[in-house]
């Protein structure tokens, strides 16, 4: 069966062309096989873009270097923040997350100013002819870049998946900052950003969603932004940073202890740079909840793994394959070898500019993030 299908694409995707369009019809061949696996088995430049049971064909433009085998893109369900792809937005087309596989993610380009800006700061820290060592020093903190494609008619980026080795990843998005809003924003927008989580100008930091394993019930917990918003300085500890480390009863500080020498590092990092201001970037948490104990039997069929989207204080039964898969407990300690423990990394970088001065609103942030790590610290459960 033949099908003519017409899509607009982002073409020049790169460091100063965005926003050139053009119209194409593209011949799609051959008979569709839904795989979640292998893919679409007709022409080699159609991608399958998986969500449930709904299957939908998009261009798919890889770049020169990329091998233009069969490749399969699907939703990515580890997503804790942000917007997620297929909700469409009037004002920025289809944004979103996907999962490329191969340790990758595609992030949808947001619509010029934002997107340019995001791309062309990815695209100065990894370049390969950057000999700037402030940028180059934040690549540790950053997710690698691995250049741009089109799918679906949208401009992505192709970043390294933090989450990908991970067996039960707790996940958090800390955005940083007093002010989340940029200098450009007008005064009823910067109203608007600050009205959405008031006690952020205090705290210097708050939460945009979660993604947390509860040991006793071998369920998965999702907390969104809407009740992340709602913490305040009062329960920050109690159902924010502290819930997701386990408070009160069993408070994951061996984790904590690295993730601080992480923050401190990037602490360090922001006291001695001045070129940059970052406004609405956030920090992602992401550490190990599986435990191996060789004391331990595999745990119960009520063990699962993040897969679905669902609301706050939901509780997530399903399986999700290639994206940090849940398994149950390991039977000996020597699996702790081979996990990743924590990782932080910024992300969202579409209001960064630049400053001769010190970046006090971030920094103020993450001070104050450090300060209730270590509260957690010294909390004796």
């Amino acid at each position: 069966m033949q099908q003519v299908c017409q899509y607009f694409a982002l073409r020049n995707v790169a460091y100063d062309k965005y926003s050139t369009k053009y119209e194409y019809i593209y011949q799609l061949t051959g008979r569709a096989t839904q795989h979640a696996d292998r893919g679409y088995t007709g022409d080699q430049e159609t991608m399958l873009l998986s969500t449930g049971t709904n299957v939908q064909h998009g261009a798919y433009k890889p770049d020169n270097d990329e091998d233009q085998s069969q490749v399969t893109v699907t939703s990515f369900t580890l997503q804790v923040a942000g917007h997620v792809y297929g909700k469409k937005d009037k004002k920025q087309g289809k944004p979103g997350m996907l999962h490329l596989g191969r340790g990758m993610i595609l992030k949808a380009l947001q619509d010029p100013p934002r997107g340019t800006r995001e791309l062309q700061f990815y695209q100065q820290v990894f370049s390969p002819t950057n000999t700037d060592e402030v940028t180059i020093a934040l690549r540790r903190f950053m997710p690698a870049y691995h250049g741009t494609m089109e799918f679906d008619g949208v401009g992505f980026l192709k970043l390294e998946n933090i989450v990908e080795h991970y067996k039960q990843p707790c996940i958090a998005d800390v955005k940083m900052g007093k002010v989340t809003s940029d200098p450009h924003a007008t005064p009823e927008k910067a109203a608007y950003e600050k009205s959405k989580c008031p006690s952020a100008a205090v705290l210097g930091f708050q939460i945009s969603g979660m993604l947390i394993y509860q040991p006793d019930t071998g369920q998965y917990e999702r907390v969104d932004k809407v009740a992340g918003h709602k913490l305040t300085t009062d329960n920050m500890i109690s159902e924010g940073i502290g819930k997701f480390f386990g408070y009160p009863k069993s408070i994951r500080k061996d984790v904590i202890e690295i993730l601080l020498s992480k923050l401190v590092d990037l602490q360090y990092w922001f006291t001695s740079q001045r070129q940059y201001s970052f406004y609405g970037s956030s920090l992602l948490i992401v550490y190990e909840a599986l435990i191996c104990d060789k004391h331990k039997h595999p745990a119960s069929s009520k063990t699962s793994s993040p897969s679905q989207s669902t609301t706050s204080d939901d509780k997530v039964s399903t399986t999700s394959k290639h994206q940090g898969s849940s398994e149950p407990n390991c039977q000996s300690a020597a699996c702790l070898k081979k996990l990743p423990t924590i990782d932080v990394r910024m992300i969202d970088f579409a209001h960064v500019f630049p400053t001769p001065v010190e970046d006090r609103n971030y920094l103020d942030g993450l001070t104050n993030l450090i300060q209730h790590l270590r509260l957690l610290l010294d909390f004796k459960s």
